[in-house]
């Protein structure tokens, strides 16, 4: 049986080397809790399921930007928004301007897997439709329906839910330069929307992001992980058999079409990949070619020019063709990011063996840093999953 292989990214931004370590350690226990989960499961967890639990130890922790601590709106508090693809149904669900949820990654899943099983619930008789998307106060009820970690609706803790000491200090210094209409703050932007992206043993795969939005947003402002499919994509490998026919010499064939598996999952300034579908166009060429390195450069390129200026933030992403009989699945995952630093992380994992955890944090050349340019840095693994060790 192959591996697993789990990959997470806790943002793209400016990493200060005071805070590596605990970043480090963070993406470590991500991907640690994930393996324990597949290594005590009865039965085998799906992809979604891992990729989105690879994302609540982000969303409890106050150093990123998903759930507790996240970037406060310009009324003071905290809204979140969450996503998750399937690979294998193609399935997404989303939630976004989310308040009061203590996991907005898991409301996002559920959100799914009720979608995919809705012929056996009862709510959804007669060709009712469960949402795969919900936004707002009713998503709080809805996951709490679920049986979710929700604030209660008394309007006092709900104001005060997921709020830090940290985000307060942030969302001071922001409202007073708001109040003083000053504008000198990009360099000081929180872009660390947190993201996973996995594939199971079989070649499934998924991939789910969870954010708090940019600091001192819109109230009902939706990024990345609150639209679906702009921020993170997956897809299974696929070989398609078409018959095409010559009529002149009345004969038939069959043509196969292959398609790669991908997963990506996206960090930065939401309306950068947004505007220019960012997530579309690299889907589209990673299901052809599994060259990673290439189709990350030309769609960073491409949808800069589209946008009209460059596009700030990261993407964690993997490709992999379809397997060959006999052979160990091969998988490209890789990194690219315009901005200073991405913290990364992977491993290749077995329920019965213990994972070997890779994290780092990604920083562009030195070169870079001091331009005001936005130049673009990728780093590429090639892993041979069913084999003993990364190649």
């Amino acid at each position: 049986m192959s591996d697993w292989l789990l990959a997470v990214h806790c943002g793209a931004g400016r990493y200060g080397s005071s805070n590596e370590a605990a970043y480090l350690s963070l993406l470590r226990a991500a991907l640690e809790s994930a393996h324990q989960v597949i290594a005590s499961a009865r039965s085998p967890p799906t992809a979604p399921q891992i990729a989105v639990h690879l994302l609540h130890s982000f969303e409890h922790n106050t150093l990123t930007n998903a759930g507790l601590g996240a970037n406060l709106t310009e009324e003071g508090h905290v809204e979140c928004e969450a996503s998750v693809v399937c690979g294998h149904t193609h399935f997404v669900s989303c939630c976004g301007a989310v308040r009061g949820v203590e996991e907005p990654s898991a409301l996002a899943l559920k959100l799914l897997e009720q979608a995919q099983d809705s012929t056996s619930n009862p709510s959804f008789a007669f060709g009712r439709q469960p949402p795969l998307v919900v936004v707002g106060e009713h998503a709080r009820q809805l996951a709490r329906s679920f049986g979710l970690e929700t604030a209660a609706e008394d309007t006092e803790e709900l104001r005060k839910y997921q709020v830090t000491e940290k985000n307060q200090e942030q969302w001071n210094k922001w409202h007073s330069r708001f109040q003083a209409e000053k504008t000198k703050t990009a360099n000081e932007q929180r872009l660390d929307t947190v993201g996973a992206i996995c594939m199971d043993p079989m070649g499934n795969v998924a991939a789910a992001l969870s954010s708090g939005g940019v600091a001192y947003k819109v109230p009902g402002r939706l990024g990345l992980a609150g639209c679906p499919r702009m921020g993170c994509a997956a897809s299974n490998a696929n070989v398609v058999t078409r018959k095409t026919s010559d009529s002149r010499k009345r004969k038939r064939d069959e043509k196969l079409k292959k398609e790669n598996a991908f997963a990506v999952a996206c960090t930065g300034r939401g309306e950068h990949f947004i505007r220019c579908n960012f997530v579309g166009a690299l889907s589209r060429r990673l299901m052809k070619s599994t060259d990673l390195e290439r189709g990350l450069r030309k769609t960073f390129t491409e949808t800069s020019e589209v946008n009209g200026v460059g596009i700030e933030g990261g993407v964690l992403a993997l490709v992999s063709p379809p397997v060959e009989s006999g052979k160990p699945r091969r998988v490209q995952l890789g990194a690219a990011f315009t901005t200073p630093s991405i913290g990364v992380g992977f491993v290749r994992c077995r329920a019965e063996e213990e994972p070997e955890v890779h994290v780092q944090v990604l920083r562009r050349p030195l070169t870079c840093r001091n331009s005001d340019q936005q130049e673009l840095a990728i780093h590429v693994s090639v892993l041979h999953l069913g084999d003993s060790a990364p190649k």
